[in-house]
């Protein structure tokens, strides 16, 4: 199962929170009102027994025009209702008792009031005062309990932000923890430890930044080992033959070699061999800046391959190797720079020869294919091990370590031919099985295609592309 985008993971966050928060106040006063609804049933049903009694007060007052002898003709005023205790006094127009609950009113901090106005004939005539006490269990008459509501609002509010902020946490912490994973790991390679990686993440964007992180890292590290390996190939084989020009030199200074043709000429040979490997590194370097000069031309494909074959006829002959040519009809002229291709053919033919023992075969072909034309060179040599052939179009690389410079090479022939074929737009790949021979391909685009020079593009072998 792929995991979840960030967008929609955030917008689950808020519209959780969203929700949490609506359900919560709703929740919250559904309790407090179901708590106290038989408190404010008992003080409704209070109010209007309150109610009742000072309507039957004024009735008494428009009939009797005074409050005198009220206790005696309606009874003693009730000291509570509904099982609501409390004080209940009559008082007139001037403030004064005239029945119920004589003691003086004084209002404290742990008692409630309440002043209904009795009215006969559209005027006030007296006031019926319930005050009620221990106000910590009761609310005045008429009124909601804040206290109860508001500690109910609170827990609610509470809890609902505990589990806020927990949901909060959970979903930072899905985001951050990779992001501090990645900054730890750039980090480390930014000082050097090339090795770090990162674990995927949960989050799709971060799983996908971690996964190219990875890719990164371990480019990186290849690029590095790619560089220090690099550098002791180009001392390796820059030592070399500077050894041997010196050992002749000096044992010609020492008197033990005569300066004759013959030392000259070797001498020479290793100068040659030294300034081919420098130019070598040279066509590389260029090819790796993008800064190869290439003068195309438009040339025919099959010229190409009859000239390089005719070129190596007599090194092919001196090897008893069969070298042959072979190309499809009807192909398509390329804009190519015709002296680059005659170096990668070169190249690749010199490298089939050097492998196929006496008797042996090379054949070069070119055919066109959906898209483009496609070289081959096809020997029948020893074959390259499975474990060898991606690696063959690396810089220095030689499959057998031990081989000499005369019978080997310096290991950048198949380099050049990959940076030369990558400037024209092409591609270039090996097929080979062990005992049976190597063929290597090269595609170039039918059409006039500009320069490409990419130093990172993969090599694509064991099959074509």
């Amino acid at each position: 199962m792929r995991p979840p985008r960030i967008f929609n993971l955030m917008l689950t966050a808020f519209a959780l929170v969203i929700v949490l928060g609506i359900s919560g106040m709703v929740a919250s006063f559904w309790i407090v009102t179901r708590w106290n609804e038989p408190e404010q049933i008992r003080w409704m049903e209070a109010d209007i027994a309150a109610r009742d009694l000072a309507m039957q007060l004024a009735a008494y007052y428009q009939r009797t025009g005074s409050w005198h002898k009220v206790e005696q003709r309606l009874g003693p005023l009730p000291q509570g209702f509904g099982g609501i205790d409390g004080a209940v006094s009559l008082l007139d127009t001037n403030g004064r008792v005239v029945a119920g609950q004589r003691r003086p009113l004084i209002v404290r901090g742990n008692e409630a009031v309440r002043r209904i106005p009795i009215v006969a004939n559209r005027q006030q005539v007296g006031t019926l005062v319930i005050s009620v006490l221990d106000t910590d269990e009761a609310f005045p008459v008429g009124q909601l309990n804040r206290r109860p509501l508001l500690w109910g609002v609170f827990g609610a509010g509470t809890g609902l932000m505990i589990v806020l902020l927990a949901i909060a946490a959970i979903f930072s912490r899905r985001i951050s923890a990779p992001l501090r994973q990645i900054s730890a790991a750039a980090h480390a390679i930014a000082d050097g430890d090339h090795s770090s990686r990162v674990k995927p993440a949960n989050v799709r964007e971060l799983a996908e930044l971690a996964e190219s992180f990875n890719r990164m890292a371990a480019a990186l590290q290849q690029a590095d080992q790619q560089r220090r390996q690099l550098t002791a190939d180009i001392a390796h084989e820059l030592r070399t033959p500077l050894s041997i020009i010196k050992g002749q030199l000096e044992g010609i200074q020492d008197g033990v070699y005569e300066a004759d043709a013959g030392q000259i000429e070797a001498l020479l040979a290793e100068v040659a061999l030294l300034e081919r490997l420098i130019n070598d590194l040279h066509l590389l370097a260029l090819a790796d800046a993008g800064q190869l000069p290439l003068y195309r031309e438009t040339v025919a494909p099959t010229m190409l391959v009859n000239e390089a074959v005719r070129s190596f006829a007599q090194s092919a002959a001196e090897r008893a190797i069969q070298l042959s040519a072979g190309s499809a009809d009807g192909l398509p002229d390329i804009e190519v720079d015709p002296q680059r291709i005659a170096q990668v053919l070169g190249n690749l033919i010199s490298n089939a020869l050097r492998h196929t023992p006496a008797g042996g075969v090379v054949r070069v072909t070119v055919a066109a294919d959906p898209d483009g034309i496609v070289f081959s060179v096809t020997d029948t040599g020893p074959g390259i091990n499975p474990a060898d052939l991606p690696h063959i179009f690396d810089r220095f690389y030689r499959a057998d370590r031990a081989r000499t410079r005369s019978s080997g090479g310096a290991g950048l022939g198949l380099a050049i031919a990959r940076r030369l074929v990558e400037a024209h737009g092409g591609q270039i790949w090996a097929e080979s099985e062990l005992g049976r021979g190597t063929t290597v391909r090269f595609r170039l685009p039918a059409g006039f295609a500009p320069s490409v020079m990419t130093v990172n593009q993969p090599v694509i072998v064991n099959a074509q592309p």
